[in-house]
Order: structure tokens, then C-alpha cells, then sequence
């Protein structure tokens, strides 16, 4: 089993330190073959913990800070082994305990390697995830490689905060509030920060140290700092954990405001204490709060904070239990009021914001309403119509928990892989920490810990709850896998061996040859090269680069760029239609002369819009350089039912290779109205209708080598609609020697038994005219160089035509042997008789030798 961990900072570092510790034991030792780590920003900490500063410190106390959850003293332990002396109930500068997570990430990566574990560590960002034929994930980072993975683990971290306001047209708005400050400090120079939160608290202490004369004012809704930690952890009166928890257990659903309202009325009556998490445009004295909040802080009494920080369990569980118009009440009215009194600062930031508000040089302003761009200023408006004009802008309103502008989750989104949660993050599931697909299914293989769960937990930040959460999906993966091997018998053990070693095998092949498979193959066993790595559905087969031949491709790409540019393009046509609005439409794949053409203009005169190639037209021109135009599909109202044409072949490699399902699929299309006709023919005739109308235009040893693969690659078409659920129906052209029935039957399976008529199949008169208006296709625009005037004949019915195979040599005769090409047919035969249906005596009829050969 090869484990990915994506996202290198404290969540991604607990993950591997458990999966160290748990994979290398008696128990689950020889389950985990490989690990991977990638981390986009070079494994420096993340958002959190890559800063410079002294003066950012840990918002938790040192004793809570140990990244082993069962043993609270390991921090503790790391920082006296480097000679800081320290108490528990410090606050250190994070900056030390990015330090800590690395010498942490070591010792597990050795512990691995010592007991014969891979480890592949990678500065790089994941940007691509698909599966396997068999079910695995191929993991692709921005440099181009592709990973083989058994399970992935998604903890990517904090993003930036969001540019509510659009200020980020201005040099002087800084969207980092942990970066360097670079403006000038002179007195005249006034600084606004966007919140007053901890991220707030965080950017003013680390200027101030560096800028001795600017003037500062934070900016928020409540225009409070946060409360303030006890100096010593005090105790507090389980009873208000227990009654609250009493009270989310005994309801499915949970309100808001009812929730806050309860936690409100509990901390009056068991605690004494006072709290209103609704504190938004209130017109309190920021100072005189903060002032009241260090006293309570220096008694070592529980206080408001003590309090909500007992309760993150029982938050979760209510999160859990609102729907998503009650989340987001909750988010407006008392996030703000919940992140003041339960993140509260430690007892020495306190004073230093006290100090700098006595001083004059730090104020805040309240109910916030508005901030722009006046000229090389900002202006920031209040809710009485006042505003304040400032020379900068430090937004510190906290990290988004978005994931609409991430090129990995977008990607996934397209691929109906993930589901993207309007809170934040992507959907899984509340106990088990799963990734759920676009229809709420979880995945068996995708977990998500941290920041891409925020829709799902409420405390996707937190670093002690991570850690938790962390170790349970360890736990559960090493779990898993031990019960699938116990479940298998013994004789099947060796294969799965086999299985397992053979996907390695393929791993270190990428790793190790990848360069060779990168570039386009021109050696003189390039067809058995080929086919072999179609055979295995190598993941090189989507990145390797496609070079151009000059005339119908001018640009080198990977397939896999390619296809994600299809999809972009063929979005611009399905973005922002709902999934009721897709008609139903019947893709027919094969590779060229298949009597497509023919079959496609049947369904046209039947009443069905019926288009020619409209993803692979969209390829051609992206392959010559030019953008193309998205597929507009009629609405499911007027036309419930449409038909397309996608054929492999002939020109360029590319063609031969494309999935015509992935970038329909990726670009919105859903797979639930998607219904796949697989196309076949006698392969000696499709070889000579190739020669005939294409050897003159390519030469003939690239045209046989893309007739292979083009035939070859049913095996990866089928196999990705029957991983998305498209359900396939197995067409081949000698069934259309008894035209009239085989199409019924075919628009019986179809569910298209209205549509069918005797006459569009038997009197086609004027439309039969292939490739003129009156016929039954809709030809869209494809670059000039790809226009062939006579390659469609014309005939008044759709029928069987004979196409003689005696031109072929006796090398091309073999050539069809040694690929197994006429075992493929066979089998289409075979499966085109099940589905469609057919009884043995028509089946003879038909098909003849080829059936007993298939049977």
C-alpha cells in the first residue's frame, strides 16, 4: 500500500508521525509498502508557522503543543534538548515550533526508511488526482510527474485570507499578515489592519517592533480585541461541558441562535460569567474590554475562554447537526463573537497592545462596513457613515477556508471527485474524516483532515483537534487495509502480492524512466511500445508530450494538458446550467470507419439533435493553436435527448488516445445523463477504408500505428465510463446487415423506443446527403486543415455496405494478429449480442464465425 500525504505543515507532519509509528509496528508492519509527502511551499512551516518574527507567537501554551496526543511532554522535551528553558504555560514563538515539526518530519521519515519504507518527500503542488483502472489515485504535481497512490490524505493548510473588499489592485494592500513589512515608518504614516482578531494582534506586535513612528488602527465588525488566556489553566465546572453536551444530543437538528443562546444562559448559571457571541457593532471601549480582560486573565480563574475551550467536542457535534442555513446564520451573527472569547491572545501580547493603545500609537474602530482604493490611499467606511482614510492596508481578517481559486480542488471539482462546501472545504464525512464524491458518496481511498474540512467541522484550524482527527484517519487506513488481508484467502494472497508489486514496479518506472516516456516515441518498435502501455493503462500515457508533426498538430503538450483544456473550453458552454437542465446524451465512441457517420445521421432524421465530433473538433483546434468554441447543447426541455459522435484516429497521436468522456465530464457535464455506445467493425475492413482514405495524407506505418492504438485504447474508454457510472451499450456495424431490427432493438435499449420509426431508418431521400445542410448531422467548425470534401458517401437509408479487405498485405493482415485486434472485435461482437439481445440464429446471421469465436 503506497499512502500520499498532501500538504507538509502540522496537520500533514501528525499524519506522517503516526503513520510512522503505527506502520512500522508488529501489527501493521509490511502493510505500508511507500509514503508520499508533497508540500507546495517547500515544507517552511505553512501560513501558520513560516514566519521570521520573534514576535509571533503560539496562540496555545506550550504544554498543549506537543504534536504526539497522547504524550503532552514532547514539545517540552524538544525545546529543553535545544537549550530553551521554558514553562508549560508559555507562549513561544512560532517560528520554534516550525523547527519542531521539521525535526519531527525527519526522525519519522528515518524511522520508515530503517524499516524498509519508501519515503518520496517533494517540494511540488499537487494539481491533478485521478484514478486508476483499479481503483488508485495518480497524483500529478505542478512539474508534470505523476504519483501511483493506494490512499490520499488531504491537509493543504491555510489559504490567504480573501480580498473581501478587491483591494489587491493597490502595491500598498498586504495580503499576508505574517510577511515582512517593506513601508516606510515616519510618523505622518497611518496603518489600517482589516480585523482585530488574533491574525490582527499577530501583524501589530511584529510592525511595531520593526516601525517605531506609523500609527495604527484595526478595523472590525466589533472593534474588540480578542479576551485574554489565564496565565495557568485553570479548572472549570464540568457541568456546563455535560449539560450542553445533553443538550446537542438530544436534538437531530440545532439552530443557531438557539445554540448560542444556550451556551449564553449555561455560562450565567453554573459559571457566573457573562458572554454574548453576538458582539458585532457594538460601541464598546476596546481599552477599558482589554484592561478588564488582562485582570480576569492574572487571577488564574476560568474565564469566558476556559469555558468555550472545554467544549470543542460538543461545538463539533452541533456543527454536525445544523443544516446549511443555520451554519451560516451561525457564521454571521456569532462567529465573530465565538473567535473572540474562545481564540483568545496570550497574556503577553495582551500587554503589548495595552501599552501601544496608552500610548496613542494603536486604536480600533468599530462596525466596519467598507474599504477602497482611493488613489494611492485606502478609505475604510463605518457603519454611522464615517470613514478613516489610511496610507496601508494589512488584512488580517484570517485565513479563507475557500478552495474555489485551488488548482487541485478545482480540478477534482471538475471531475465530480470532490464536492466544494459553500462554508468552506470540501464535503466528507463527519466521523470518518472521507471525502465525498459530487453525489455524497464517500470515496474508499480520499480523506481530508484540517482546512479542506471546514463545511464539515467547525474547528478545521485548530492544531489540537487536528492532531486528533489526524491520527484517527492513520488509524483507521492501517485498519482497513489489515482487514482486507485477513478477508483474502490464502491462495489469493500471491496475487495480491503480485498486484502489489507489479503497481510498484510501475511507480519506480515513472520515477526512474520518465524521461523516456515523456518524449514521443520514434524508435521502430514505437506500435509495441505503444500497446504495451495501453495494455497496462500506464499513467505516462497522460503526461507524456505529444510532439507535433507540423501540419494537424503545430504545439507539444501532454494529454493530460490537453484534456484539461478541452474542458475549460467545453465549460464555457455548461457552466452555470443545473444538471436538470442537460439532456440525456448518447455518446458513440470508436475508432474511425466504424459506419459512425451513417449510424450518427440515423439518429438525426429520427428527431434527435445529432452532432459531429464536438469534443474532438474542440481538441483539433487547441492541437493547431487555436482556442475554439464550447459545445452549446440545447436546453433539456426543448430537446430531452441528444446524440454525439466522438471517433478515434487518424491524424495524430493525440486523437487516437483521447478519453471523449473526460472532458465532457470535467467540464460539468453529468455523468448521470450520459449514456456511452461503443462502436466496433470487422477490423480488416476498417484497416483498408483507413489506407484508402488516408494514406495519401499520412504515411502509411504512422497511420497503422494509429489505427493500433486508437483500437487498443477501448480498453481505457470503457474502463473510465464504467468508473463514473456511465452505463454502455456495445454497438458493432455487421449488425446493421438487418438494419430495421438491429436499430430498434438498439433504440429499445437506448430508452429511445418513441423515437424509432421504420422510415428513418429505410427512406432517408434528400438527407442522406451526408454532408450537406439537409442531412441529419450538425457539423461544427474544425480547423481547415482537418476538412476532407468526399470522406462521407451518401445513400437514401441507413444499411450494411461490404467493404472488401483484399487490398491489405499479408505484413497488415499480421499486424491485426499481433496486436490482438480481431480478439477485440470478437469481443465487441460478443458483448453486442448481450446487449442488444440477440437470439443465436439472428447472431449467426449477423455475425457468423465471429460469434462461436467469441462465445
Amino acid at each position: 500500500m503506497i499512502i500520499s500525504i498532501v500538504g507538509g505543515g502540522a496537520t500533514g507532519i501528525t499524519m506522517l508521525r503516526h503513520l510512522a509509528e503505527l506502520a512500522c509496528s508488529g501489527r501493521y508492519r509490511n502493510l505500508v509498502t511507500a509514503i508520499g509527502l508533497f508540500d507546495k511551499s517547500g515544507f517552511d512551516g505553512g501560513v501558520a508557522y513560516r514566519t521570521a518574527s520573534d514576535q509571533h507567537l503560539l496562540n496555545m501554551k506550550a504544554s498543549r503543543m506537543s504534536i504526539l496526543v497522547n504524550d503532552t511532554q514532547d514539545f517540552l522535551r524538544w525545546t529543553e534538548r535545544h537549550g530553551l528553558q521554558c514553562d508549560g504555560n508559555d507562549h513561544l514563538p512560532r517560528k520554534l515550533y516550525r523547527d519542531y515539526l521539521h525535526d519531527v518530519r525527519m526522525t519519522a521519515i528515518d524511522r520508515c526508511r530503517t524499516a524498509g519504507i519508501s519515503v518520496h518527500m517533494e517540494h511540488a503542488e499537487v494539481v491533478r488526482v485521478r484514478f486508476s483502472p483499479d481503483n488508485d489515485l495518480l497524483l500529478t504535481t505542478d512539474r508534470g510527474v505523476t504519483h501511483l497512490s493506494s490512499e490520499m490524505i488531504l491537509c493543504t493548510g491555510h489559504n490567504a485570507p480573501r480580498d473581501h473588499y478587491g483591494l489587491s489592485a493597490s502595491e500598498n494592500y498586504v495580503r499576508d499578515p505574517y510577511s515582512r513589512f517593506a513601508f516606510p515608518d515616519r510618523k505622518e504614516i497611518e496603518v489600517g489592519i482589516i480585523g482585530s482578531g488574533l491574525s490582527a494582534v499577530d501583524s501589530v506586535t511584529a510592525l511595531v517592533s520593526k516601525h517605531r513612528a506609523v500609527k495604527i488602527t484595526c478595523f472590525s465588525r466589533s472593534g474588540l480585541f480578542p479576551t485574554v488566556q489565564p496565565i495557568t489553566i485553570p479548572e472549570t465546572n464540568d457541568a456546563f461541558r455535560e449539560t450542553l453536551h445533553r443538550y446537542v444530543q438530544g436534538r437531530e437538528q440545532i439552530e443557531a441562535d438557539a445554540f448560542a443562546d444556550k451556551i449564553r444562559e449555561l455560562l450565567q448559571a453554573i459559571a457566573g460569567l457573562s458572554c454574548d457571541l453576538s458582539c458585532q457593532d457594538i460601541d464598546s471601549d476596546a481599552l477599558a474590554d482589554l484592561e478588564c480582560n488582562i485582570v480576569d486573565a492574572q487571577t488564574c480563574e476560568p474565564n469566558v475562554h476556559s469555558y468555550l475551550a472545554s467544549i470543542a467536542n460538543v461545538v463539533c457535534d452541533a456543527w454536525s447537526r445544523m443544516n446549511t442555513i443555520e451554519k451560516t446564520r451561525f457564521m454571521d451573527v456569532y462567529n465573530s463573537g465565538w473567535l473572540r472569547n474562545r481564540s483568545a491572545m496570550p497574556l503577553e501580547n495582551a500587554f503589548k497592545i495595552r501599552d501601544l493603545m496608552l500610548s496613542g500609537r494603536l486604536s480600533t474602530a468599530a462596525r466596519l462596513r467598507d474599504a477602497a482604493v482611493i488613489g494611492t490611499r485606502f478609505r475604510v467606511t463605518l457603519g454611522d457613515g464615517e470613514h478613516r482614510d489610511v496610507d496601508y492596508v494589512i488584512d488580517a481578517t484570517g485565513p479563507s477556508y475557500l478552495l474555489d481559486a485551488c488548482p487541485l480542488y478545482l480540478d477534482m471539482q471538475r471531475q465530480g471527485i470532490v464536492a466544494l462546501d459553500t462554508l468552506g472545504g470540501i464535503a466528507c464525512d463527519y466521523s470518518d474524516s472521507r471525502v465525498h464524491n459530487r453525489h455524497g458518496k464517500p470515496h474508499r481511498n480520499i480523506y481530508a483532515v484540517g482546512s479542506p474540512t471546514k463545511g464539515t467541522h467547525f474547528f478545521a484550524g485548530a492544531v489540537d483537534i487536528n492532531m486528533h482527527r489526524a491520527e484517527s484517519v492513520i488509524e483507521s487506513i492501517l485498519a482497513e487495509a489489515e482487514r482486507s488481508n485477513s478477508r483474502a484467502s490464502r491462495p489469493a494472497e500471491p496475487v495480491e502480492k503480485l498486484r502489489l508489486e507489479h503497481r510498484i514496479r510501475l511507480t519506480h518506472l515513472q520515477a526512474h524512466l520518465g524521461d523516456a516516456h515523456m518524449k514521443t516515441l520514434t524508435t521502430s518498435d514505437e506500435t509495441e511500445r505503444m500497446a504495451d502501455l495501453i495494455r497496462r493503462q500506464h499513467p505516462s500515457l497522460d503526461t507524456m508530450l505529444l510532439e507535433p508533426d507540423g501540419k494537424y498538430q503545430t504545439r507539444t503538450i501532454a494529454l493530460d494538458a490537453l484534456m484539461r483544456e478541452a474542458s475549460d473550453c467545453l465549460a464555457g458552454g455548461f457552466r452555470h446550467r443545473p444538471a436538470e437542465d442537460f439532456p440525456t446524451l448518447y455518446c458513440a465512441w470508436g475508432r474511425c470507419r466504424v459506419g459512425s457517420t451513417a449510424l450518427t445521421n440515423l439518429f438525426g432524421v429520427a428527431g434527435m439533435p445529432s452532432y459531429f465530433q464536438p469534443v474532438k473538433v474542440v481538441l483539433r483546434h487547441l492541437l493547431v493553436g487555436s482556442a475554439g468554441n464550447p459545445w452549446i447543447i440545447p436546453s433539456a426541455k426543448d430537446q430531452p435527448h441528444i446524440f454525439s459522435k466522438e471517433m478515434a484516429g487518424p491524424y495524430v497521436l493525440a486523437e487516437s488516445l483521447f478519453q471523449p468522456l473526460q472532458p465532457l465530464i470535467e467540464a460539468g457535464y453529468p455523468a448521470e445523463k450520459l449514456h456511452f455506445v461503443m462502436l466496433d467493425r470487422d477490423p480488416a475492413s476498417s484497416l483498408a477504408s483507413w489506407l484508402e482514405k488516408w494514406s495519401d495524407r499520412i504515411p502509411e506505418d504512422r497511420l497503422i500505428h494509429n489505427y493500433v492504438t486508437a483500437t487498443l485504447n477501448a480498453l481505457r474508454v470503457e474502463s473510465y465510463a464504467a468508473r463514473h457510472g456511465v452505463p454502455i451499450t456495445h454497438y458493432v456495424y455487421e449488425a446493421s446487415k438487418e438494419a430495421a431490427q438491429s436499430v430498434r432493438i438498439l433504440f429499445d435499449r437506448l430508452g429511445l423506443s418513441a423515437r424509432f420509426t421504420e422510415g428513418a431508418v429505410t427512406d432517408w431521400k434528400e438527407r442522406g446527403q451526408i454532408e450537406s445542410k439537409s442531412s441529419g448531422i450538425t457539423f461544427l467548425s474544425e480547423p481547415a486543415v482537418y476538412t476532407v470534401s468526399g470522406i462521407h458517401g451518401s445513400d437514401t437509408a441507413y444499411r450494411y455496405r461490404t467493404r472488401k479487405a483484399g487490398s491489405l498485405t499479408d505484413t497488415q493482415q499480421e499486424i491485426l494478429q499481433r496486436y490482438g485486434i480481431h480478439d477485440i472485435y470478437r469481443a465487441s461482437v460478443k458483448a453486442c449480442v448481450r446487449d442488444l439481445g440477440l437470439d443465436a440464429a439472428t447472431s449467426d446471421r449477423l455475425f457468423g464465425d465471429c460469434l462461436g469465436a467469441a462465445a
